[in-house]
């Protein structure tokens, strides 16, 4: 019975997928909306929920200050590439977005499923 109860937990290792097949992966999206928040979890290692959260104030060039993080901290800050900052301050003129105003205006479900839904598509032609 104490051997149910106090039993050995190992965690299952997390599937490392490799950077060619990321970079893949975002170069075939073609919406551009889809690419950014893709882009902006992979390069900046940011969460879905913290890319969502983002607005036109947090971004500072290549800096972006990503408010009320997982880690439980006020502030944390992520670096992006200098092109992947361009085309999201291109975006967020191109939409007319207000300082406080959120850049991708779509849920958590919807953005999990844009980004299972490229990883589900690529990993089936890639097998």
């Amino acid at each position: 019975m104490l051997r149910k109860i106090f039993k050995d937990y190992r965690p299952v290792p997390w599937k490392i997928v490799e950077k060619e097949t990321i970079d893949e992966i975002i170069f075939r999206t073609e919406d551009q909306r889809n690419r950014l928040i893709l882009e902006l979890m992979a390069r900046g290692g940011m969460r879905i929920g913290e890319v969502l959260k983002l607005t036109p104030s947090d971004i500072d060039g290549v800096r972006i200050s990503i408010q009320a993080p997982k880690s439980g901290r006020q502030t944390e800050v992520a670096f992006v590439p200098q092109k992947l900052a361009q085309r999201l301050a291109d975006y967020i003129r191109q939409k007319g977005r207000e300082p406080k105003e959120r850049i991708f205006s779509i849920s958590y479900p919807a953005a999990r499923m844009v980004a299972m839904k490229f990883t589900g598509r690529f990993s089936a032609q890639v097998k």
